[in-house]
């Protein structure tokens, strides 16, 4: 069964649909949700402090407010991993590096790029967001990181769902490309039957037969956008158009029509160099695009009532 039911909302997920709940998730100052839409912008990896630092300068600049960064990345292949590239310890790191790491080889290598991230945020008035997958990360990662992400791939992961519970620090749950909006729901009464209420939602896309790109594995699901809102009202809802996509030039379009559809904000990668990105360099966006982007987004949040 993939739709939602009255029965679902009477037995199995009556606390995340709930209307009337005063829900508050708010990430080191910044509310999510309401009148007000939120922009998540940075690289997928975290590649050295030198690049951190230029687009944490960069996004903040273009009105984003939240710096987003990756030092674990699930990858679908082993190669081209961003903790398996040697760090020189100057902050910078040797990108044809390949190497395999124990996980804590990779726990020391992650930890100097929270750090670095930690220290952009800070220097630029942005909460640090980046993805967790282990459970044990997380008293490594909670000093550097103010909202946590769970990635698609992490969705089921009870470990995560259970540890994550007994955190104050604000999460964003993505929806797996091969899941129903009845299981995302799910995974979230998991959170809500365990206490935990400051969470949103992130769309980043489906599987179907065809996604009009070759490279992608996903098309963008923006009914998912009313459908959320329709059924847990009370949770903030993101769109993430970069690898939903994974093509640069439907970045912007898929951005403005989230928006337009309802979303309370967006993740977007951006990098300085979108070609040569460690990881996901087919739907990056460089600093400029980004900034127009976020001029577009900005008109239609003013058509429809809301603001950056």
């Amino acid at each position: 069964m993939k739709d939602i039911s009255k029965g679902d909302i009477e037995n199995n997920i009556p606390l995340v649909t709930r209307n009337d709940f005063d829900r508050d998730v708010t990430v080191k100052g910044v509310k999510l949700g309401g009148k007000r839409l939120t922009i998540m912008a940075g690289p997928c990896a975290v590649e050295s402090k030198t690049q951190i630092m230029e687009i944490a300068q960069a996004v903040k600049e273009a009105g984003a407010h939240l710096l987003r960064g990756g030092v674990f990345k699930p990858l679908t292949f082993p190669y081209g991993d961003p903790l398996g590239r040697a760090d020189t310890g100057s902050g910078e790191a040797d990108r044809d590096r390949k190497d395999i790491l124990s996980k804590a080889e990779a726990y020391q290598k992650a930890e100097r790029r929270l750090a670095y991230i930690k220290e952009a945020g800070e220097k630029h008035g942005l909460p640090v967001i980046s993805e967790i997958i282990y459970a044990d990360s997380l008293a490594m990662l909670s000093p550097y990181v103010d909202m946590f992400q769970i990635g698609y791939r992490h969705m089921f992961n009870m470990d995560l769902i259970i540890a994550l519970s007994k955190t104050d620090k604000p999460i964003l749950l993505k929806r797996h490309y091969g899941e129903s909006l009845r299981s995302l729901l799910g995974v979230a009464e998991h959170f809500e039957a365990r206490g935990k209420h400051n969470f949103a939602f992130c769309e980043r896309g489906v599987v179907v037969p065809h996604t009009h790109n070759v490279e992608s594995r996903s098309i963008i699901d923006i009914q998912a956008v009313p459908a959320l809102k329709e059924y847990a009202p009370t949770v903030p809802v993101f769109i993430d158009p970069s690898h939903s996509t994974f093509k640069r030039s439907y970045v912007a379009s898929v951005s403005r029509a989230a928006i337009a559809a309802g979303a309370d904000g967006l993740l977007i990668e951006v990098h300085p160099d979108p070609p040569n990105a460690w990881v996901d360099p087919l739907h990056s966006l460089d600093f400029k695009a980004f900034a127009a982007l976020m001029k577009e987004i900005q008109g239609i949040a003013e058509v429809l009532g809301r603001t950056l």
